[in-house]
Order: C-alpha cells, then sequence, then structure tokens
C-alpha cells in the first residue's frame, strides 16, 4: 500500500473521528433549543420545585375535573399553543411544562431532567383532578410515553412522535455510529407496550422533521388496539395544527374517552 493511500485512509479516519466527537459534544444543543422567558396576561405560572430546580408550569382554570399535562416540542414555547389547546379542552385545567432551561426554568435540558420533571408536575397536580390527560408534540411525545408508564393516566395523546431519538439520528446522520454516542435516547418503543390506556397518534402526511417511518415505528410498537392512527393529509410537522382534521380528530377521542 503507498504511502499516499495510507496518508488518505488516516486523514478520512480522523476527520470521521473529529466529526463523531463533534456530534457527541454538540448533541444537546442540536436537539434543545431553549426560548426565554416570557410574560402572559391570561395564563398564571405555577411553580415547580424538582431536584434543586425551579420550573415555570403556565397553568389555566385550576381545580377542574380533568387536568391536561402538556410537553411540547424541542424548540417551541409551550405558550404559544395555549389558545389551540383551550379549544381543544375546553372544560379542563391545562399545565404547559416549559422544560428545564426553556421560559423562566432554570437549569438544563437533558432526557433524564425532563423526565423526572414530568413525573413531578403530575405528582403535584394529580390530588386535585379525577382524571388526567398527557399530550405530547414532537420531543414531548417521548415525555408524554414515558409518564404514562409511570403514572396512571386516563387517555394520552401524541403530535407527530418518533419511536425513538436514536432512529431519528440515525436517518440525519447515516453515516455516524450514533448508537454509541447518543446520551438523550427516548426510547418510546420500549415504554409503549406497557401502556393500556387509551391513545391517539396525530402523523403528520408531509412530516419533513419525523419521517412516517420513525413514527410508524411508535405506532407499531403499541398494543394492538390501545392505540388509534390518524394521518392529517396535506400537513407537515409544524402546521399540523393549522388543518381541521387535527382538532376534529382530537376532539373525537376525547367525546370517546368520556363516554367510555
Amino acid at each position: 500500500m503507498s504511502k499516499t493511500v495510507i496518508w488518505i485512509l488516516f486523514l478520512a479516519g480522523l476527520g470521521y473521528t473529529c466529526m463523531s466527537l463533534l456530534v457527541y459534544v454538540r448533541q444537546r444543543s442540536m436537539i434543545y433549543y431553549p426560548h426565554p422567558e416570557v410574560k402572559s396576561t391570561v395564563a398564571e405560572p405555577l411553580w415547580l420545585e424538582n431536584a434543586g430546580h425551579r420550573l415555570k408550569i403556565w397553568q389555566t382554570a385550576p381545580g377542574r375535573t380533568t387536568g391536561v399535562l402538556y410537553f411540547g416540542g424541542n424548540a417551541e414555547n409551550v405558550l404559544h399553543s395555549l389558545a389551540e389547546l383551550e379549544r381543544l379542552y375546553p372544560d379542563s385545567s391545562l399545565y404547559l411544562m416549559n422544560y428545564r432551561g426553556y421560559g423562566g426554568s432554570s437549569g438544563s435540558p437533558s432526557e433524564e431532567a425532563l423526565l423526572a420533571d414530568a413525573v413531578a408536575l403530575y405528582d403535584k397536580v394529580a390530588s386535585t383532578h379525577e382524571d388526567i390527560v398527557v399530550m405530547g408534540r414532537s420531543l414531548g411525545t417521548g415525555v408524554a410515553v414515558y409518564l404514562a408508564t409511570q403514572r396512571p393516566i386516563t387517555a394520552m395523546v401524541l403530535v407527530t412522535p418518533y419511536e425513538s431519538m436514536v432512529a431519528l439520528a440515525r436517518h440525519y446522520y447515516p453515516f455516524l455510529p450514533v448508537n454509541p454516542l447518543l446520551k438523550d435516547r427516548f426510547e418510546s418503543q420500549l415504554s409503549a407496550p406497557q401502556i393500556a390506556v387509551p391513545a391517539l397518534a396525530l402523523i403528520a402526511e408531509r412530516d419533513e422533521v419525523i419521517p412516517g417511518k420513525i413514527s410508524a415505528g411508535l405506532v407499531d410498537s403499541f398494543t394492538q388496539g390501545n392505540l388509534e392512527k390518524v394521518v392529517v393529509e396535506g400537513a407537515g410537522h409544524n402546521t399540523i395544527q393549522e388543518y381541521v382534521e387535527y382538532h376534529q380528530a382530537i376532539q373525537r377521542f376525547m367525546k370517546r374517552i368520556w363516554a367510555e
């Protein structure tokens, strides 16, 4: 083997190693996109203390029979979803979590932090409600699925879900060894078979962020009959809530839940 070939292989290997190291070091900044604190005149903050951190939860109409816990996307300001959630759940108390580092919550986001905080939020509000409904969007579907395996809930709604962060990372970086590199894995497909409550998955037909096969990986992991899947035609990852079928599907699902 010539010296030129050896140098080419060496440089290629060095470049691959450096790229893998860069992704490993920066991975959380590639997953989480916190936003600064904002004010609201339509929702009150509920402050949640957990593991030495102070989390800002937006709440409305506390004390109603049903409480809805909402976990948003990785770049979402959950306050912007409040009006939509009030239309979807008009008779419920709403709790919208700002993850650690988001919207006035202290700390930094990680899988361990998000999952622990979700359980802490449930424990704080569950005693004041007869029913708890959990809703997750995008990144938040991983939080919602985990919570459904840790605490008793009435129903779960998942918007643009994914089977795991590992599967999603493999899609975007097929040339990297993402499985050993990834810290925050959100392996919902392993938790889904444990969930016995009714669940609804809303898939955007033209999701440009989470491919259909990765959403399908989660849907297929649920026990048959526990999950209803609705594909919203024409919708994209960030536009699914603009479609009538999205709202109708959730309203039909919740109507069925209350009828049972």
